[in-house]
């Protein structure tokens, strides 16, 4: 480095001396790796030494590379560069800001003086009194600092504050003389350390998390993480619960490509204390593999030792609320004009005491014909399906057998004009059975067609409207009449094993309806437009002709042909409230039998509300609330509450605060969950995260 100096000591005498010296005015250099562009108030050249000496808002870049100071020394020979005064060095994502530098332009190695260096792939800072940069990963710095908050020479929130660091991304730091500060201020001393500075995934003891709950006691996870190779890595856990006794599990990863993927996991644990002293086991798959010639297999799996596996492991209500727990195998062959699938199907019942009771699919299978146009002047196309399916259950009691269907269709779609919309679809289902119960099968038969035809158009205009970014709106509407026709032709099977049975009706319906679309067109810069659309209100009804022709069975049977009232509205202007309100309305009573209705908002402090209330014919009938409020620049508070209006009381309460910083480079969560059917399943959890270093907590 004492050369390097004494170099530059030298080229600036000689500028500033030499009779070769002159001042010239260039926007570009051509040099033997290529062109430099170069921008000064102040040039001034030495021929014999090929040294630029520039001052006044000096810009030097090449390729992605930029330099820019308030005086820089450029070799345009060796191409190394002495800058001082707000210097500003920007490689790619790597930004160095500095007091001084001495560089090189090409090999990007190099001395910082009193600066900063920040590497955006790895989101950490480096800054320090003098830097080396021996390398793009590489650095040795003293009386230094390193952090993953992204704060621009301001004081980070949190870091290593060391005498000497000697860095390599990708791998690790070691660090000597060194303190853990928060907010500068010192909370733990290390004489010396290694610490993880990773970009790339490596093998390794994760950072153990923790948490507290009624039911399980203290637990403690300890992970390890296995890089097996580029595309696949693994997982291993050690789990021990103060309340339950100990456990271990394993998850496998691989993503060869988008159609070779999948995850497999595993957990074991042994619970050694009263009032239980059992084995508890969960399996679990899902993957995607592209086999040969177009045949490929997709599976999933989710499997527990038993019923209460979840309400035991899980405290989140979507999860062990859980009342069917699915796991399915397929294999598909698609072809250029249909395609072909088997599958099996297995649904375990998590509330019932056993799943001897459980409708399964095993197997099912398929061949479907994509629709084919069968005649050249009309518009007339055709497709065909066929299934073979066979339930089973383990009660014998209960029906179970095979059914096999074959559905073929016709569909007629076209248009008159550019305003009207005509299509028509005609179907015929037929469904042979051989099912029963107690091993006794005997054969049946369901016959049915189907046929509806639609007719609509869409009319449009667009007005112009100054709300803050929106300006202009474009409505759609689309009114249509929909006629339905089903017919059961023959049904001599007794037995109900899906919709295919238990939908068999003899139905005439006229349905007429519109949907009305609202497409706005905002501007929020004077460049940028979109066109998201802003609101929906969509009206549907119709007409039962069979139920209009019934006769009445009494004095006080009333007809009742006017199917309910369905309306969705959606209401989501830009940064404003949004809203989700599906309706039915019974004509005949005009009272609700169902609605959900979902209400959001946010905005830019980070403030959120949401709420949704579902009712269907006074059995179901709950609400859902969640809010978020930022109640200053790093802390929120944040709840979420499930209410049942049909049990009077309240399912599950979720309560939170949470600390952290804009940069976000750390943050603290505390929240506690409250489930007062079960309160051994209250749960308590903390946790902290450095990014970059890992989370402590649950």
């Amino acid at each position: 480095m004492q050369c390097r100096v004494i170099f530059f000591t030298v080229c600036l005498a000689s500028v500033l001396a030499g009779s070769n010296a002159r001042a010239i005015d260039l926007s570009s250099l051509l040099t033997q790796n290529g062109v430099i562009r170069f921008s000064a108030d102040r040039v001034v050249y030495n021929d014999k030494t090929g040294v630029y000496d520039a001052e006044g808002n000096v810009r030097i870049s090449k390729g992605d590379a930029v330099v820019s100071a308030a005086h820089i020394v450029f070799n345009s020979r060796t191409y190394d560069i002495a800058a001082r005064g707000n210097v500003h060095w920007n490689v790619g994502k790597e930004v160095i800001r500095a007091d001084r530098i001495e560089m090189n332009l090409s090999s990007q190695t190099g001395v910082v003086y009193n600066g900063y260096i920040s590497i955006e792939s790895g989101s950490y800072t480096i800054s320090g009194k003098i830097i080396r940069k021996l390398s793009n990963v590489h650095f040795i710095v003293e009386d230094g600092k390193l952090t993953t908050c992204k704060c621009d020479m301001t004081e980070p929130a949190w870091d290593i504050s060391a005498r000497h660091i000697d860095a390599t991304l990708g791998a690790y730091a070691s660090i000597r003389d060194a303190f853990f500060k928060v907010k500068d201020l010192p909370i733990l001393y290390v004489p010396w350390a290694t610490i993880p500075v990773k970009t790339n995934r490596e093998s390794g003891l994760l950072v153990p998390s923790y948490t507290y709950s009624g039911i399980n006691g203290f637990t403690i996870s300890l992970p390890y993480f296995w890089a097996i190779s580029q595309d696949k890595d693994a997982t291993f856990y050690l789990d021990a619960m103060t309340k339950r006794g100990l456990g271990a599990g394993a998850d496998f990863r691989y993503a060869r490509t988008i159609k070779d993927s999948g995850e497999f996991g595993a957990r074991y644990f042994k619970e050694l204390f009263l009032p239980y002293k059992r084995d508890r086991y969960y399996l679990s798959a899902n993957y995607y593999q592209d086999i040969v010639g177009g045949i490929f297999s997709k599976g999933l799996l989710n499997y527990y030792s038993d019923r209460q596996y979840l309400n035991d492991f899980y405290t989140l209500l979507e999860q062990s609320s859980v009342e069917y727990v699915e796991s399915e195998f397929t294999l598909q062959k698609d072809f250029d004009d249909s395609d072909a699938l088997a599958s099996l199907i297995y649904l375990e019942d998590m509330w019932s005491p056993n799943n001897d009771n459980t409708l399964e699919q095993l197997p099912f299978g398929s061949i479907s014909y994509f629709p084919v146009r069968i005649m050249p002047v009309v518009p007339l196309y055709a497709e065909f399906n066929t299934t073979i399916e066979n339930f089973e259950r383990s009660n014998p009691a209960l029906p179970k057998g095979q059914r096999y269907g074959l559905v073929p269709g016709l569909y007629l779609p076209f248009t008159i004009g550019d305003y009207l919309y005509f299509n028509s679809e005609a179907q015929y289902r037929a469904y042979l059975y051989n099912a029963g119960t107690y091993g006794i099968y005997k054969p049946g038969t369901i016959l049915t067609t189907h046929l509806s035809a639609q007719v609509s158009t869409k009319i449009s205009r667009a007005f112009e409207v100054k709300a803050a970014a929106l300006r202009a709106v474009k409505h759609v509407a689309v009114p249509f009449v929909r006629i339905t026709a089903d017919h059961t032709m023959k049904d001599d099977e007794p037995y109900a094993f899906d919709e295919v049975e238990n939908d068999l009706h003899e139905t005439r319906y006229i349905t007429a309806g519109i949907r009305n679309d609202f497409i706005g067109k905002v501007k929020p810069y004077e460049n940028v437009v979109s066109y998201p659309v802003i609101g929906r209100l969509d009206l549907s009804s119709g007409y039962d002709l069979v139920e209009a022709a019934r006769p009445l069975t009494g004095p006080t049977d009333r007809r009742r042909p006017f199917l309910p009232l369905d309306v969705n509205l959606v209401l989501q202007p830009p940064n404003f409230l949004s809203t989700n309100i599906d309706m039915s309305v019974d004509p005949a009573t005009l009272s609700l039998t169902q609605t959900t209705v979902i209400e959001s908002t946010n905005d830019l402090r980070g403030d959120s509300v949401s709420l949704s209330y579902s009712y269907f014919r006074s059995v179901i009938s709950s609400i859902n609330a969640s809010l978020t409020l930022a109640v200053t620049q790093h802390m929120s508070l944040y709840g979420s509450a499930n209410y049942s209006f049909y049990n009077r009381t309240l399912i599950q309460g979720v309560y939170g605060i949470r600390f952290g910083t804009s940069a976000n480079c750390w943050d603290i969560d505390a929240s506690y969950i409250q489930r007062p059917l079960t309160p051994s399943l209250n749960t308590v959890s903390v946790y902290l995260t450095l990014t970059g270093l890992g989370t402590i907590g649950r």
